[in-house]
């Protein structure tokens, strides 16, 4: 509304003399006098005649435009402010205007106003004033909505102005507009998370079973080469042997192990011969060498190059007593002839010559023995079973990382134990706005998947217990089935907070653990962390002995941190009495909670 607009044609004095204009010179401007006074006539419009403006008591002429005006508006210096009192909407306003006929255009002239901008300016200011702050600034069409309702007839203004035609848009301004991007950014972001979570833990969980059943052949193959290798030699030739076996189509490469492990065995026995006779020279050369040493010295020289060539302890050989004989001479008997021997006698002491051994062929049966399956002693269950179900709080998100850490400890525990998972059936269920299985029903060992609990939104007690009362009449009948004395059922329930169908549980809960009712009535361990309240904690549990509460003090994740060791201490602890032949079932309160009846 910055051009103005000037609804006055014309303003002059009224002549005396017939020499000025008598008639409107445009049809669509009318014409007024005015008096000094303030009073004001239009004669419906018509200039008065020569005669009349002579004796006229006006003394002023205008000439008022009557045409219709249309202009747009943009409400900049008084903006709508919305509902939060921080952002602001952005209000154009198209509108149409013009004088009301003759008593307009009078009243046009008496106030004196000549520019109509700011006086419909005024109006809409007016009219829209503290609109914004019924409409939150999400809903701009609603506000826009609103003020096109307000403006939607026509108005006369006192000044002789006719407001008509007005159309309302309005949009948040730039502050606003990039606030609710980010708003819906943040949401479109979420959204797909959402989306995405589910398949990024499901790639997870699958992962991690591939890992573990890869993490398991892996266990059985070294058991199987460890069972294949128990005959074997710890020794050069063995594991030559035991490499042949394995890799029948390198045949070359082990010989040639073999002919290096021949050429290193001679080497070092030469080295320690040649080390022996020095020896024995030095001692004959010093006289310390007698004629009854030479059998010792003999064997004590066989058995280091024995040794060194890797045969072990050569036989001893008889050495001929010959009365009166000086140590080095030789039996006459043994000189052998020149006719009779062919090699002299100085070769016959020499060492024989070394020989290529055959390299040793393949048995007609591989050397490692034939593949026979690890033979897995089974662990014998015990008489009874007891059937232990982990409900657990998925709608507590600061609980869920220490309630998964400690499922993976009873796991590993249970798994690592077969004799104490042997009478133990554990199943776990995940509880929000509906109860989820996350395992089902069975005895934990290696092969078994961790359960993990997922992240959920709401909280209903009434359909963890329908639940667990068709699934617990179920899992017994199964396990009887088996041959199993199935122990009462154990259910340890954990909640974070309060339900949302307030009591509207009980009845559920009633019919899950009323005997006469249902034959499998469990019994319920209720514990409450962060924002549970005591008396549900308390109306869950079947016992006053079986409900506990975290210290008011205590953040979720330090009691859900207790709660998960006391759950798996718990149920190991229990698998271990039922081994011993002990059914009998105990609780003690988690680390720092205290009974729920003491809580109120």
């Amino acid at each position: 509304m910055s051009e103005q607009v000037s609804l006055i044609a014309e303003r002059k004095p009224v002549p005396r003399m017939a020499v000025g204009p008598t008639k409107a010179t445009q049809p669509h401007l009318a014409v007024v006098y005015a008096t000094a006074a303030g009073e004001v006539e239009c004669f419906d419009g018509r200039p008065m005649t020569p005669s009349q403006q002579v004796f006229s008591k006006y003394r002023t002429r205008y000439e008022v435009d009557l045409r219709p005006r249309q202009r747009s508006a943009v409400l900049g210096r008084n903006p709508l402010v919305s509902r939060d009192g921080v952002h602001a909407f952005e209000v154009r306003v198209d509108f149409c205007f013009r004088i009301d006929g003759f008593d307009g255009a009078k009243n046009w002239v008496r106030s004196g106003i000549d520019d109509a901008l700011p006086v419909v300016h005024g109006y809409l200011t007016s009219l829209f004033h503290a609109a914004g702050q019924r409409f939150a600034i999400e809903d701009s069409f609603g506000l826009q909505m609103f003020l096109n309702q307000k403006c939607a007839q026509q108005v006369l203004l006192a000044e002789g102005l006719i407001i008509y035609g007005c159309q309302v848009t309005v949009a948040p301004d730039a502050k606003s507009k990039a606030y609710l991007e980010s708003l819906i950014e943040a949401g479109r972001r979420e959204t797909l998370g959402q989306a995405e979570h589910t398949p990024n833990m499901g790639a997870v969980v699958r992962q991690g079973q591939l890992d573990s059943k890869q993490q398991e052949l892996q266990m059985e193959a070294a058991a199987r080469q460890a069972k294949a290798l128990e005959g074997t030699r710890i020794d050069s030739e063995g594991l030559i042997r035991q490499y042949l076996n394995t890799h029948p189509e390198d045949a070359a490469g082990a010989f040639e192990m073999l002919r290096k492990l021949e050429e290193a065995r001679f080497a070092t026995a030469e080295l320690q011969n040649q080390r022996a006779l020095a020896l024995f020279q030095a001692m004959a050369d010093k006289n310390l060498v007698q004629a009854g040493d030479l059998e010792v010295m003999r064997q004590l020289l066989t058995d280091v190059v024995g040794r060194a060539a890797g045969a072990g302890q050569l036989p001893a050989a008889g050495t001929p007593q010959l009365p009166g004989a000086r140590p080095w001479d030789a039996p006459a008997a043994q000189l052998p002839s020149a006719a009779a021997s062919g090699p002299t006698q100085t070769q016959s002491h020499l060492q024989p010559p070394y020989q290529e051994p055959p390299y040793p062929q393949p048995p007609s049966q591989p050397y490692a023995p034939a593949y026979t399956p690890t033979q897995v002693t089974p662990v014998a269950r015990p008489a009874y079973a007891a059937l232990i179900y982990l409900v657990l709080d998925e709608s507590a998100p600061d609980c869920i990382e220490e309630l998964n850490r400690g499922l993976s400890d009873l796991h590993a525990a249970l798994a690592a134990a077969a004799e104490v998972s042997a009478g133990i059936r554990l199943s776990v269920l995940g509880m929000a706005a509906t109860t989820e299985p996350r395992l089902q029903l069975e005895t934990v060992t290696t092969a078994t998947r961790t359960p993990i609990l997922t992240g959920r939104q709401g909280l209903s007690y009434g359909h963890a217990f329908q639940q667990l009362r068709t699934v617990v009449a179920q899992d017994v009948g199964v396990v009887k089935a088996q041959g199993a004395q199935v122990l009462r059922p154990i259910v340890y329930f954990v909640t974070g907070g309060a339900p949302d169908e307030t009591d509207d549980w009980r009845a559920a809960h009633r019919a899950l653990t009323d005997a006469t009712g249902n034959p499998a009535a469990p019994h319920v361990i209720a514990l409450g962390v962060g924002r549970a309240h005591t008396f549900a904690v308390r109306a869950v549990a079947t016992r006053p002995e079986f409900g506990f509460m975290a210290p008011p003090h205590q953040d979720a994740v330090s009691a859900a941190h207790s709660c998960a060791v006391f759950l798996r201490d718990s149920v190991v602890g229990y698998g271990r009495r039922i081994a011993a032949g002990d059914p009998q079932f105990s609780v003690n309160p988690p680390d720092g909670f205290r009974r729920a009846e003491d809580a109120y």
